[in-house]
């Protein structure tokens, strides 16, 4: 089944990435939603303590996880998405 990756922005807290097993985009957006509806959202521990509203920013369709991206300022692993966007993991190393 295909992967997504939801980015939830959480009040006070700033936004991370969920990832979800879903057939389709809408599928994998309605999932995050109903979780954090009933408030079963995956905020890491420590951002959730003071979460009063989290807003689902976008949902991209995992193509291929921990890709070496090579860029100007480093390498560094990375995933693609079906978009042809790529987004960094963590730092580059240089």
């Amino acid at each position: 089944m295909p992967e997504f990756d939801v980015t939830v922005l959480t009040f006070r807290s700033g936004s991370h990435t969920v990832r979800v097993e879903a057939t389709d985009p809408a599928t994998a957006r309605g999932l995050v939603q109903a979780e954090l509806d009933s408030g079963e959202g995956h905020c890491p521990a420590e951002w959730c303590t003071d979460d009063v509203d989290s807003t689902l920013l976008d949902v991209k369709h995992v193509v291929l996880d921990d890709v070496t991206i090579i860029a100007a300022d480093g390498v560094g692993l990375g995933t693609f998405y079906g978009d042809d966007s790529l987004r960094r993991k963590a730092a580059a190393h240089g």
